[in-house]
Order: structure tokens, then C-alpha cells, then sequence
């Protein structure tokens, strides 16, 4: 398993430059983060000894295990799943970043659960670009309230949006979601010029992501494989 991470990574990195120099970008200013939900702290540890030093967790049982675990300075910790309100302070406590504000109610307890241990927490809001049923965020439309509040929180430091836009095999259809995300990061950024952070892009669709501005791509499976 440790060689065919190290030979995931490699390969990895390598369609990420490829990428990279399609859309005229500089890859070392995007963020791979490797999404570990569901992965062991030796498959975690096998990556950080290849250079990886992000990791995504989807929940926040898990984020608070295995970052008591392998407790290393290197690694940011991002939390990427929905948000519970019986578990916020698990997430204040155990993660870096957010990628997943997308209501009142979650912002502000944050915000009290950060300022309880003094830290102040790097944050995007989750928009629903495809208004998908099944999938968490706020609307379009509602992204520059929600951005006023997060804005307003002394322990929240707003970096960006992230979303997940449908998958999909009509390019088309696909270029027109990735195009909103764009957009919707430069309303933002008319707002606060410092909310810069696209996070977007998997495994699925992470070429045509950079091409539209992601910064933060989250990866699993082709950093640790399929899942059983």
C-alpha cells in the first residue's frame, strides 16, 4: 500500500502541473488536499512522508481521532463534511479550516466554540451551485449575506467559497457550473478583495477546476484508492 500511495502522489502531481500549465497557472499556489474520511493513520502517515500536509475529513469523530493520533505540526486539518451543531465543538477544537459554512446558526456557534479556546478559524462557505436536494450549502443568491456574517464573527477568518458542483459527463453543462463558482468568488471578492479561496475540484473533475480558478482541490481516491 505505501508504494502504490507513493506512485498515487507522483502521478497525482504530476496531472496537476499538466493542468496547471494548460490554464497558465503556477501549481504551487494551489492546495492539494487529500481526503482521508474513512482511511487509516497509517495510510495518513504513508502520505505525509510523500509530502502531503492537507487533509480532509468529512467528520468530525474522525478528525478528532486521528489528529489525536498522529498530532503533527506539519498538517492542516480541513474539515470538508456537513456541519452538526452537536459537533462544532469537536471541529473548533481539531480543525484549521472549514470548508463548509453555509447558515447562521452554524457560523455563530463556531464563532463562540473558536473564541472559547482563543483561536480564530480559516473558513469558506459552501455554495449549491447545482441546487442538488442532496447536497449541503447555501444558495447563490444568499452567499453575500452569509459572507456579511461570517465577516462580522471575531473568530472566523473568511478565506473563500467551496463548492461541489454535479458530476457530469456533459462538458457543456459542467463548464457552466464550474463558470458560477468563478463568479460567485469574484462577487465575493468585491465584498472582501482577501476571500480569494476557490476550493474546488476532485478527483472526478479537478482539471477543469483549475481551469476555473480552484485553489483547493480535494482529493481521495487517486491519493489512497478506491474505497473498499
Amino acid at each position: 500500500m505505501q508504494k502504490e500511495i507513493i506512485r498515487n502522489i507522483k502521478n497525482i502531481k504530476e496531472r496537476i502541473d499538466i493542468a496547471c500549465s494548460m490554464a497558465n497557472v503556477e501549481s504551487k499556489s494551489l492546495t492539494l488536499i487529500a481526503v482521508s474520511k474513512k482511511k487509516s493513520h497509517e495510510l495518513i502517515e504513508a502520505a505525509i512522508e510523500n509530502g502531503i500536509y492537507d487533509f480532509g475529513e468529512n467528520y468530525a469523530q474522525e478528525l478528532m481521532e486521528k489528529s489525536k493520533i498522529i498530532n503533527s505540526d506539519k498538517i492542516t486539518w480541513h474539515y470538508i463534511g456537513p456541519i452538526q451543531s452537536n459537533k462544532i465543538k469537536a471541529i473548533a477544537l481539531y480543525a484549521n479550516w472549514v470548508h463548509t459554512l453555509d447558515r447562521e446558526k452554524v457560523i455563530r456557534k463556531l464563532d463562540r466554540e473558536c473564541k472559547q479556546i482563543n483561536k480564530v478559524i480559516n473558513a469558506c462557505i459552501q455554495v449549491n451551485v447545482s441546487s442538488e436536494i442532496s447536497k449541503n450549502g447555501c444558495k447563490p443568491s444568499e452567499l453575500i449575506d452569509i459572507a456579511k456574517i461570517v465577516k462580522s464573527m471575531e473568530n472566523i477568518n473568511l478565506k473563500g467559497i467551496m463548492a461541489l458542483p454535479k458530476l457530469t459527463n456533459n462538458k457543456i453543462e459542467q463548464a457552466k457550473m464550474m463558470e458560477s463558482v468563478k463568479n460567485l468568488s469574484l462577487e465575493l471578492q468585491s465584498l472582501d478583495p482577501s476571500a480569494t479561496t476557490i476550493s474546488l475540484g476532485t478527483t472526478s473533475d479537478f482539471q477543469e477546476a483549475i481551469l476555473y480558478g480552484s485553489t483547493m482541490l480535494r482529493i481521495g481516491e487517486s491519493i489512497f484508492g478506491k474505497r473498499s
